[in-house]
């Protein structure tokens, strides 16, 4: 369950059948001690650092980090996941685990999932690096591409980001 006050959203066109094709994965979070060790005396899980709507990747364990173009730039392509339900809401902080979607998939992202720009429908897109790893980000030359910006692109009034991600991997360049 994502955080009530987020704006992300996926978004789905029932009824046709082939409208939920995208592959949906739970990947354990690299790192995470055990359901008890984070949980202070109140009892309460501490959130973790992944928000729903963040681009993650399987690391050699296969443990989900969030992805940093910097860090793939070597082993791409690499196959990328939106997270569904984060680890920083109460399910996935007490037991590590991130449900997350490959592609085939329409996502509204808030806008803790993309790198504030000027984005444009159609526009390619990539995650990002550094402090913003594991959010979208538009694609430079060289660089995985790993969805588009949808024909409602940037909402202005809820500060969102309409988002396509193809199912499969994406290539790399332009």
């Amino acid at each position: 369950m994502t955080i009530l006050n987020s704006n992300f959203d996926i978004i789905g066109h029932d009824p046709h059948a082939n409208a939920r094709a995208g592959l949906m994965t739970v990947l354990d979070v690299d790192g995470f001690a055990g359901p008890y060790a984070s949980l202070p005396a109140s009892g309460t899980p501490v959130a973790g650092s992944i928000p729903a709507g963040s681009i993650v990747v399987m690391n050699a364990s296969g443990n989900a980090i969030l992805a940093d173009n910097d860090a793939m730039a070597a082993n791409a392509p690499q196959m990328l996941f939106v997270t569904v339900d984060g680890d920083q809401d109460y399910s996935g902080a007490f037991v590590g685990k991130l449900t997350c979607i490959q592609g085939g998939a329409e996502f509204q992202l808030d806008t803790a999932n993309f790198v504030a720009a000027a984005y444009s429908p159609g526009d390619w897109l990539t995650c990002s690096n550094a402090a913003a790893a594991g959010q979208f980000r538009a694609v430079a030359a060289t660089e995985q591409i790993y969805g588009m910006v949808g024909q409602l692109g940037y909402d202005s009034v809820k500060d969102t980001l309409h988002v396509i991600i193809p199912q499969g991997i994406s290539p790399v360049g332009l």
